[in-house]
């Protein structure tokens, strides 16, 4: 497994140490790497073995631009060539499209920063602002070609990410290290040891980095009686390169900063010394990815004073004292503090030291990233996307609760799951080894349906799943391999007569079609649902049906005690207008006549607002308003509760593919009276009495024989249990997997 490292822009700054270590960490962790660098550019260590190999570029650039062409050119032929497994860009750019899967590492691109944009873009020169958007551009393009896109922190992936939010999908954190030798405690200066406050800046010059801030600070605490001398590792060759600087570098060398300020470099070689000799490290800067400066001086145990933005709060915690940005007059006060309370900086040496070892290692780094090589390169398992966008309600949500943490489970797929944002607290959203790729837009029929059919095969490319389930009727049209649901009956529509509840049914009809004619195979969850789909659509797909039924969930398999049941009737159905509850409470309005105290409680969403205030004004037509108990959505539990504890389950609807209620009550043991079409007598057995949805009389007849006859509700109730056992999820997942993986 040989990976191809592109690492020829490390001539300057964080990049060169970030090249340095991961030459050294790769040896350590046995990769199998050759390494391509700048020419002059210096490693020596004990550590490099002879699978990583260093390999310097004679070529110059003369800008980014020429790199990233040459990158699109000669740089593709050489890694075709190579024999490599995996090609690593280390450095914001890759290749695009790239002739093997492609790791990019994105550490310094600050032009994607919110407070880079509002603060330092407007202030650049036009030149400068085209050139900020090309590089943004060239990397947000770089990391679309990407299989895996590694930002060193949570600010910079979401700066990336509010460009493109599509990056969440291939994209995680990884922060970086620190080398070892700034933790050697070297007997460092004691706090102002020669009556001077002696402050550092490392940094090289951008725009965004602010010294005129510590600058301005150090004269006011001179002013004060406070001695301070700062050191800024900034040259000025560094601002020449910015059109805008000139003013900013004048500014620094006038008289008023002259005692106090003292700018130059700092050989990096030589910093892990350098810093023992400052009271504390300052980072002013407006905007960063990471800020590799700060990770070191917590690990030398210098004490931090840091601008307060997010990306600094993020890697500093506690270790440091914030500043409100560009204010000198606060970061001076900060100094203040520092200087008279030795308990906070004791405090802020011994937090730094123990955040820069617990997060910002070298060894973590590396293994983090050679865990996402291996997973690109050996992981064998089928890459699977799962598209939950249409589970909102009943069935759907039962479904996709039960079966991802099976198949999360299961060692022959690695899961993702799409899933719109305002689904998280529906479903499982926290399994372990599923990755989630939200989909975040106001949510809408038509615009779901929409953006399913553009982002659902664009994320799966980028993936490359080698399969796509939609656990529903239909999915995007234009995927490979993909895998349908039949979960709802398209019959339904000729149920319905309102004109728009009809034109949704036909749009259905319309996108299962087109969903079936697209896929590999069609699971239907019963033999009635594969019938009634072969009807549907004339026997075009009867060679892609396969029949998996549901299962039950595992909180209503738990046995419970027996106890005397309570005399009232459950239904249990989201409610629209195939579910036949107009029939249902025209019948309680009969049963009451022999037993007055009847009541009826229905647990389920009105999903069909229209008809659900003709059931309410069905119920005042027939008085039973202390009849019939609408409950709304109910939890688990609670729902589990009215099972065990119910005289009598109904099930009165006429169209159903399934009936994931009649599997629940089943395993809680309630007497049954269903319906005795669709999926019904299917799905139950000898574990229901059993009448026609559509005769009122005869659901009054079998509502009322049972309910006066406790022994045939025992019995059923017997049945019931026993009828349960068939039906597991596990059988499901099992069944669902294998079609999969042996039709993509």
């Amino acid at each position: 497994m040989q990976i191809i490292v592109n690492a020829i822009s490390a001539n300057t700054g964080g990049i060169v140490t970030y090249t340095s270590n991961l030459i050294d960490y790769m040896s350590r962790e046995g990769l199998d790497a050759i390494v391509y660098v700048p020419p002059g550019f210096k490693h020596q260590s004990e550590n490099t073995n002879h699978l990583v190999k260093v390999v310097p570029l004679k070529k110059r650039f003369w800008g980014p631009v020429h790199r990233f062409i040459w990158e699109q050119t000669a740089w593709r032929k050489i890694v075709r060539q190579s024999g490599a497994a995996l090609l690593f860009s280390s450095a914001n750019y890759g290749v695009l499209f790239p002739p093997i899967p492609q790791v990019l590492l994105v550490q310094g691109e600050i032009y994607l920063n919110p407070v880079y944009r509002e603060k330092v873009l407007p202030k650049l020169s036009r030149r400068e602002r085209l050139s900020a958007w090309l590089r943004r551009n060239l990397m947000l393009w770089s990391a679309r070609c990407s299989r895996e896109t590694i930002f060193p922190s949570e600010v910079a992936l979401n700066a990336a990410a509010d460009y493109d939010n599509d990056l969440h999908d291939t994209a995680s954190v990884n922060y970086l290290g620190v080398s070892p030798r700034f933790m050697m405690d070297r007997g460092r200066r004691v706090w102002r040891a020669d009556g001077i406050i002696r402050l550092l800046y490392v940094s090289v010059y951008y725009p965004h980095k602010d010294p005129l801030t510590l600058a301005e600070a150090t004269r006011l605490l001179c002013e004060r009686g406070l001695k301070t001398e700062t050191r800024i590792t900034m040259e000025p060759l560094d601002f020449s390169t910015w059109d805008n600087a000139n003013e900013e570098l004048h500014a620094l060398q006038s008289t008023e900063y002259l005692s106090s300020l003292r700018m130059g470099r700092i050989d990096h070689s030589e910093l892990s010394h350098a810093l023992c000799e400052y009271d504390a490290f300052v980072f002013p800067s407006m905007a960063e990815t990471f800020g590799f400066p700060m990770v070191e001086a917590m690990r030398a145990g210098v004490p931090l004073i840091v601008s307060d933005i997010p990306i600094h709060r993020e890697i500093c915690g506690e270790a440091a004292l914030y500043f409100e940005l560009g204010n000198p007059s606060a970061l001076s006060r900060c100094v203040e503090r520092l200087n008279g309370d030795q308990e906070l900086r004791l405090q802020l040496i011994d937090f730094g030291k123990q955040r820069a070892e617990v997060f910002f290692s070298w060894g973590k780094h590396v293994a983090g990233l050679a865990n996402t090589i291996r997973e690109i390169i050996e992981d064998k398992r089928h890459r699977i996307l799962i598209n939950a966008l249409h589970a909102r309600t009943g069935g759907g949500v039962t479904y996709l609760r039960n079966m991802l943490p099976l198949m999360a489970q299961d060692p022959r797929l690695k899961v993702h799951v799409c899933l719109h944002e305002d689904q998280k607290k529906l479903l499982p959203t926290s399994l372990e080894g599923v990755r989630y790729h939200y989909q975040i837009y106001p949510r809408g029929f038509w615009r779901v349906l929409l953006r399913e059919q553009l982002d659902l095969p664009r994320v799966a490319r980028r993936l490359a799943a080698k399969a796509i389930f939609s656990p529903a009727n239909y999915g995007p049209f234009l995927a490979r391999n993909h895998f349908v649901m039949a979960r709802n009956a398209v019959s339904v529509g000729f149920v319905e007569r309102r004109p728009l509840k009809l034109a949704y049914w036909m749009l259905l009809y319309a996108a299962t079609f087109i969903s079936f004619a697209r896929s590999r195979k069609v699971i239907a969850v019963s033999n009635y649902a594969k019938r009634g789909m072969e009807r549907a659509f004339f026997g075009l797909f009867v060679d892609r049906l396969e029949i998996v039924p549901h299962g039950i969930e595992e909180s209503y398999i738990r046995t419970t005690p027996e106890k005397k049941r309570d005399r009232f009737l459950l239904a249990v159905s989201d409610i629209y207008v195939q579910k036949n509850f107009t029939l249902l409470i025209t019948a309680i309005a009969q049963v009451k006549r022999a037993f007055p105290d009847v009541i009826l409680k229905i647990a389920g969403r009105p999903v069909d607002e229209d008809y659900y205030l003709k059931l309410q004004m069905l119920i005042k037509t027939y008085g039973l308003k202390n009849n019939v108990e609408f409950l709304g959505h109910v939890a688990a539990d609670q729902l589990r509760e009215l099972y065990v504890s119910c005289g009598l389950f109904v099930f009165p609807s006429t169209v159903e593919t399934f009936g994931n209620p009649l599997v629940e009550a089943m395993a809680c043991g309630a007497p049954i009276a269903s319906s005795n079409t669709a999926a019904m007598p299917e799905v139950l057995g000898d574990a229901a009495r059993f009448f026609d949805p559509n005769d009122v009389d005869e659901i009054v007849t079998t509502i009322l024989s049972l309910m006066s006859c406790e022994r045939d509700r025992i019995d059923l109730s017997r049945r019931a249990k026993n009828r349960s056992m068939v039906y597991s999820w596990e059988k499901t997942k099992e069944k669902t997997i294998q079609i999969i993986l042996e039709n993509s």
